[in-house]
């Protein structure tokens, strides 16, 4: 995600975020609810140079919305880590568990202790941050790109969260069962899982369900019975170990078809996040995993090359290049075109021009203002509608630090 306002009601649905016009109310965890609000703004509030030096913690504040199914989504811009420097963290355990190439000074200080694993830093904090210090709930945490996202709500009862989906039910497990607590390469192969990793045997063996042995440099571990989500009924459950989750689908329980042949890609929208993901053919000829990208303060890397694609910063059907229907789904099958190219998607930061941050646009006050469907233009700050011009009209948009005025197209979208 990036720096970025949206307009509308914010409610994550899966075909991508969507919001509405007015203020957001506060919550006492420091965020704003949803209803009328805002999407994440990943810049610190208490510190006015974060969005420019891009080096500031803020890990009790946070952004949240109202998903369905009596969820809460909540967003923290600048959490807690061992120091400034590039981490890859992940939550294990109730803890938060971060890797680098780098010791941190002073130790990693705060909560922090790290130590040396092979050729890399690990620290762990044992007491990480959570909305409302945790206690609105039993929170699932993870990080995405350089922000960490918390959930609250109702899974499955056996750890997993799961989503209805176009093509039928994705279920993921953030704390899924390992040898032990180290980092392990995992895969389902014929009806069990398989792990490998470095170094020496897992204490016990592994433990419970599993069975480890030393192959060479690697240990090997395998568990007789693979984990599944225990809500879904019947059905088979496609799997797949996903960064720190395991994902399972469920596909098409209408009896559809979605095969894939061969190396392709397609853009595609996950079943939680709201960016222009990628998805894998599989050598069984099944559609992989979305995999949405990593968003940063520089927004996306990639989206299809099309000027709709450059416009809209959520996936939308109609801006992918491939428009054929092929499995008769009533939406463009979005195979990513061989010779793609991401678009270059410049700006000159005025009304109505690209953006996905708000660095892209004007001055300091001006912002990336997103419609309802992820459609985004530069906004003006602007005192009224006389002071926008013609064509524009000056509307009141909600942020957590206050509310701000933007010239926005009366029309709606921008010609």
């Amino acid at each position: 995600m990036r720096l970025f306002v949206c307009i509308g009601t914010l409610a994550a649905v899966v075909a991508g975020c969507h919001a509405g016009f007015g203020d957001p109310s506060p919550r006492p965890d420091g965020g704003v609810d949803a209803g009328p609000g805002l999407v994440p703004v990943p810049a610190c509030p208490v510190d006015p140079d974060c969005g420019s030096t891009g080096d500031c913690e803020c890990p009790d504040y946070w952004e949240c919305e109202d998903l369905p199914d009596a969820r809460v989504r909540c967003t923290n811009p600048g959490p807690d880590l061992p120091d400034g420097g590039v981490w890859e963290c992940h939550d294990e355990g109730g803890r938060t568990v971060c890797r680098s190439d780098h010791f941190p000074d002073g130790g990693g200080g705060g909560g922090w202790t790290c130590e040396m694993v092979a050729e890399f830093v690990v620290c762990t904090n044992d007491m990480p941050a959570y909305p409302d210090d945790g206690s609105g709930g039993t929170w699932s945490c993870w990080f995405m790109g350089e922000f960490r996202v918390c959930e609250s709500g109702p899974g499955d009862g056996g750890g997993w969260t799961c989503y209805d989906t176009p093509t039928g039910r994705e279920c993921r497990h953030r704390d899924p069962d390992f040898p032990d607590d180290r980092e392990w390469d995992c895969y389902d192969l014929d009806g069990e899982t398989v792990c490998q990793a470095t170094g020496d045997l897992p204490d016990g063996g592994g433990g419970g369900a599993w069975s480890c042995e030393m192959a060479a440099e690697f240990v090997v571990c395998r568990r007789g019975s693979s984990e599944y989500p225990d809500d879904g009924g019947g059905g088979t459950w496609y799997c797949e170990y996903v960064a720190e989750f395991r994902v399972c689908r469920r596909d098409f329980p209408d009896g559809g078809d979605d095969t894939c042949a061969g190396t392709v890609q397609r853009w595609c929208d996950d079943a939680i996040y709201c960016s222009w993901g990628r998805q894998q053919c599989r050598p069984d000829g099944r559609w992989g995993p979305c995999i949405e990208p990593t968003v940063t303060r520089e927004g996306l890397s990639d989206r299809p090359a099309t000027a709709c694609g450059c416009r809209y910063f959520h996936f939308n059907y109609d801006c992918c290049e491939d428009q054929a229907d092929t499995n008769a789904d009533g939406h463009a099958d979005c195979i990513i075109p061989a010779d793609h190219v991401p678009p270059a998607c410049t700006t000159d930061g005025t009304p109505c021009s690209y953006c996905d941050s708000h660095l892209d646009c004007g001055g300091a006050p001006d912002l990336c203002v997103f419609m309802t469907d992820g459609y985004a233009f530069c906004g003006r700050e602007c005192t009224d509608d006389a002071s926008c011009g013609s064509g524009y009209r000056c509307q009141a948009i909600g942020l957590s630090t206050g509310t701000t005025h933007q010239c926005v197209p009366t029309a709606g979208t921008c010609g």
